[in-house]
């Protein structure tokens, strides 16, 4: 398996271990797995078995479909299951938030003020038991200097 496709499918086990709120320690107790074990499948180096993943969407509350591909059951490209509702409880959008990040500094500098902006608001949002996609997307962002 390519490597942008384990990343792919660790980012998606991330994300819905994150929205559940659950510690590595803590899925891995469910899955009935090692801690090291999540911590490798989510940077994707390696992927787990079939099996597994059903327990982990069991565990989080997604598809195992959606896990594997990022499309649902039916086939329809989706976002993992839940999140984006309460999210908007607290920000009106992704643009938002993002006029919010880019008012730190221009695109490309301040990375790591920006970062731990995102990580405060990460911290937020699991707090009240949902981490929205659009999370991820302004993190992949400021990453790669967009914002």
């Amino acid at each position: 398996m390519p490597r942008e496709d384990r990343r792919a499918i660790g980012h998606r086990i991330r994300m819905l271990r994150e929205r559940r709120g659950f510690t590595r320690d803590e899925l891995a107790a469910r899955v009935g797995v090692h801690a090291g074990s999540i911590a490798r499948w989510e940077t994707g180096g390696s992927v787990p078995h079939a099996y597994t993943l059903e327990r982990i969407a069991e565990a989080c509350g997604g598809g195992t479909e959606w896990i594997r591909t990022g499309r649902s059951e039916t086939g329809a490209e989706t976002a993992a299951p839940n999140g984006e509702e309460e999210a908007r409880d607290v920000f009106a959008s992704l643009d938002a938030v993002a006029r919010f990040v880019e008012g730190i500094a221009p695109p490309g500098q301040e990375r790591f003020r920006k970062l731990d902006a995102l990580e405060g608001l990460r911290r937020m949002l699991t707090a009240r038991g949902r981490l929205p996609d659009w999370w991820y997307t302004l993190k992949e962002r400021v990453d790669n200097g967009e914002l």
